[in-house]
């Protein structure tokens, strides 16, 4: 059976995390005109490629030939690809597609010392949302003498098993010219995967939306809007009756929308059903300027009979990084202090109403977030104008 699997490359800003995904799928990343402009990833960005097994010698392969022996392989995987922000602005839209990811290639450069803020931040993250499938790509060797990359090759070993990260492998690659790709692949082959559970809620996370339809197009032939992520549970078949929350700001108060699945497309093709493990878009019958650039983004989408939680504040257990209370925020968190909360696929700013031990409680002031009991939070605190990663907990009210 070909399994599902979507990865999230990470890492610091300028480490080379788009040349090694052009490396694995052919594609770029960078397909918004800014993000062409400037050479730098500003959205989420989404490759895909296929992961063979070869028949005789069980490695893993980009091509039905085996790249090791020649022989024959079998379709194995099939891959998502998430390619994240690494600038330090940006990191609150890499958290938005975390909770997705089962496995990560953390990328990390040999011409910068080991570890660059942003990659301690993603490599956190990384921790806080449970992941456990993990390889580190080490970039721009072919830029440094052999004395830098063992020097380098040794602060990466130092830092990951600082984190409990003792197994991890670094692989040395040079993305252009093809080098120690394929040894990358063996690690993402041997990716473990959870078993899809198709009977709990379904949860599909948004982190893009679109309009697809053409300018002038008449009224009869308009295609409802798109969105674009992936399932963090459940399962979702063309026909379902879904709801999308929060919705729209109607009357000073959210309005979720009722909709229904028109048609399912993954970067595979057309899709008659998807699990977790996959990005796709869904086409549905909203009205399309409703969805138009990204403003369904951080939304949630639940079957109709088992609708989330959905209030204006959310109490959890909260657990603080100690190491970077102390040395960056100077203080524990406050209360009336001011907040960046990602759960889910959603950010939203809010407020510490109360803080009592190891519960906090948030009130998110003219918004409302969708949410189940036991959904993890991700807390971003506000040092120098930039929101930096401060702490987690777990919501249960």
């Amino acid at each position: 059976m070909v399994e599902d699997i979507i990865i999230d490359v990470v890492g610091s800003f300028a480490d080379g995390k788009t040349t090694l995904v052009r490396a694995l799928t052919s594609e770029s990343t960078l397909r918004h005109s800014e993000e062409q402009k400037r050479g730098i990833t500003i959205r989420l960005g989404y490759a895909h490629f296929l992961v063979y097994k070869c028949e005789k010698c069980s490695a893993f392969s980009r091509y039905e030939k085996c790249e090791a022996c020649g022989s024959k392989g079998s379709l194995y995987r099939r891959i998502s690809i998430i390619d994240s922000p690494g600038h330090k602005t940006l990191m609150t839209i890499m958290l938005s597609g975390a909770p997705l990811v089962s496995g990560a290639v953390l990328v990390i450069a040999a011409n910068q010392k080991c570890p660059q803020p942003q990659t301690e931040e993603h490599l956190e993250a990384l921790k806080i949302i449970g992941v456990k499938n993990l390889v580190v790509a080490q970039t721009k060797v072919d830029i440094v003498g052999a004395e830098r990359a063992k020097q380098s090759f040794a602060e990466i070993k130092t830092f990951l098993s600082k984190n409990g990260f003792d197994g991890v492998k670094v692989i040395p690659v040079f993305s252009i010219q093809d080098i120690n790709i394929t040894e990358l692949i063996q690690e993402i082959g041997n990716f473990s995967r959870a078993a899809a559970k198709t009977t709990e809620n379904t949860e599909m996370l948004i982190v893009r939306s679109f309009d697809v339809n053409k300018p002038g197009t008449e009224i009869e032939k308009l295609s409802g809007g798109v969105l674009g992520g992936g399932l963090k549970s459940g399962h979702l078949k063309v026909g379902d009756k879904m709801t999308i929350y929060p919705g729209i700001f109607i009357k000073n108060a959210w309005k979720p929308i009722n909709t229904e699945v028109v048609r399912i497309q993954s970067e595979f093709g057309q899709e008659k059903e998807a699990g977790t493990g996959l990005t796709i878009g869904i086409m549905t019958k909203i009205d399309p300027a409703l969805a138009r650039r990204d403003s369904l983004a951080g939304s949630l989408v639940t079957a109709q009979d088992k609708p989330p939680s959905f209030r204006n504040r959310i109490s959890l257990t909260y657990s603080s990084l100690a190491e970077k209370e102390k040395s960056v925020f100077k203080r524990p968190l406050q209360k009336n202090e001011t907040v960046l909360v990602n759960v889910l696929a959603s950010k939203i700013l809010g407020a510490v109403n109360s803080i009592a031990n190891d519960k906090v409680t948030i009130v998110f002031n003219n918004s409302n977030l969708a949410y189940y009991p036991g959904d993890k939070v991700i807390l971003s605190r506000k040092v120098e104008n930039v929101w930096v990663l401060a702490g987690s907990g777990t919501i249960y009210d």
